[in-house]
């Protein structure tokens, strides 16, 4: 196989992937890595966990693991200029300008934090509001909050509910603004998001839906934030309200991007020809519904990355779509979910069959049983659409692997239903809740 230049601007999962995937297609490829930070690599998923005190900030902190032996990494680099009908890449590093050529380019570019907005947030923007799109700011983060008394999150999902977990203390009130109907929005139906709620509420957490904020207030220091017509005492803002796709170094380029991020194919190639985009930066498809959206999560993005560096290197592969798993931990909980929502598949036409049920995560005679809740949404013939399930971190993750593990294979509830799971009642219960739920579906068909 030829030998190939390919430039990888980013070294996040999806650089991860594509560099891996590279070297196992074509040993000879020259891999040059751009990352416009001072270290390789860094695991964001992590970062509430090391905030709660979990770990140290520098143990997010890696070595890129799929450096071969003929890449090259350029650190504190940043790419400025591609020239596609050259094919050539400039970056700078300090006041250095080099120009790279390349065969093949793949875009990692990550995202930039989404700042809503709102009236005064400029004042205050990283001495008293942050955004938590990157290690500096959360370990800016966890210095401005060590002593303070009073903190808001803007946003409730994923991120914004698990750093509140984590700086939720007894002698600290934590309150969370969302300006959608529920916690988690477009990502659980509104029932199993009130079982969530529920739970980080007895957790001491004081959660605001349908809650627009208007403005954060004081003079030289931040005093208070008023949520639609209320003021509340604050000392601190986390702005966990999404993300925007970095999309800054193509414009002027010729590569069509979107309001979702780079417009790729299923081989994840631009419109411009060994162009590649992979990761949080673009727009992808949905593995359902075939329809175009945006992922924002880390499995997806290495197996784009994989698909790109394939083809990159003279392979031939094919990118499915995603399924949008995710799963999200708080505390000894966690919440996860696969496929479509309730109202994703109503908007899709389906007549839908329902089902939840709640149980334990091992049997109720156990010690240490906690609850499970599980929620299957199919059609009317039977062919599973989605699951959703809250409970026990462990039995959740375990749950939510084995419905996303049916939906890649357009599974029905009567295949499913003759899988076969494992027991013991230290780790499971049985019959176990998904079983249980799948039964009564099946039942009414």
């Amino acid at each position: 196989m030829k030998n190939k230049k390919i430039i990888i601007v980013g070294m996040g999962p999806a650089a991860t992937g594509a560099a891996a995937a590279i070297q196992h297609t074509n040993k000879n490829s020259e891999i040059t890595l751009i990352e416009k930070k001072s270290y390789e690599s860094y695991s964001p998923c992590g970062m509430p966990f090391a905030f709660e005190g979990k770990m140290k900030f520098e143990d997010l902190k890696h070595s890129f693991p799929s450096k071969g032996l003929k890449s090259k990494v350029y650190l504190n680099a940043e790419a400025k200029i591609i020239d596609t009908k050259k094919k050539e890449l400039w970056i700078q590093s300090d006041e250095k300008i080099s120009i790279l050529d390349y065969d093949s380019l793949i875009l990692a570019t990550g995202t930039k934090p989404f700042i809503p907005p709102i009236a005064n947030i400029e004042k205050f923007l990283q001495s008293k509001a942050f955004s938590i799109n990157n290690l500096e700011s959360v370990e800016m983060l966890h210095t401005a909050t060590r002593d303070v008394k009073n903190v808001t999150i803007i946003g409730a999902g994923a991120i914004g509910l698990e750093f509140a977990i984590a700086l939720s203390h007894p002698w600290r009130k934590v309150l969370v603004a969302e300006m959608m109907p529920q916690i988690f929005p477009n990502a659980l139906d509104a029932d199993m998001a009130r079982h969530v709620q529920e739970y980080l509420e007895n957790e001491d957490l004081k959660i605001l839906t349908n809650s627009k904020v208007e403005s954060l207030n004081g003079e030289s220091n931040l005093e208070s934030i008023t949520i639609g017509k209320d003021l509340y005492k604050t000392d601190v803002i986390i702005l966990a309200c999404g993300n925007i796709p970095n999309t800054d170094l193509i414009k002027d380029t010729g590569i069509l991007y979107n309001k979702n991020g780079i417009v790729t194919d299923k081989k994840m190639m631009t419109n411009v020809k060994n162009v590649y985009a992979i990761g949080d930066c673009i727009e992808t498809h949905n593995f359902l519904t075939k329809k175009r959206c945006r992922s924002a999560l880390a499995l997806p993005a290495r197996k784009q990355g994989r698909v790109a560096g394939i083809n990159a290197a003279g392979g031939k592969a094919i990118y499915e779509g995603t399924l949008n798993t995710f799963i999200s931990v708080l505390g000894d909980y966690a919440v996860g979910a696969a496929g479509l929502t309730s109202e994703q598949a109503k908007s899709e036409g389906y007549e839908l069959s329902m089902q939840k049920i709640k149980g334990t995560n091992i049997p109720e005679w156990y010690p240490g049983n906690k609850q499970l809740i599980i929620k299957i949404i199919a059609d009317k013939k039977g062919k599973l659409l989605g699951g959703q399930v809250f409970g026990e971190k462990y039995a959740t993750k375990g749950m939510i692997d084995v419905i996303s593990s049916y939906l890649t294979r357009n599974s029905n509830l009567k295949s499913m239903m003759s899988g076969e799971l494992s027991y013991c009642p230290d780790v499971a219960n049985l019959p176990d809740p998904l079983t249980t739920t799948l039964d009564f579906l099946l039942r009414r068909k």
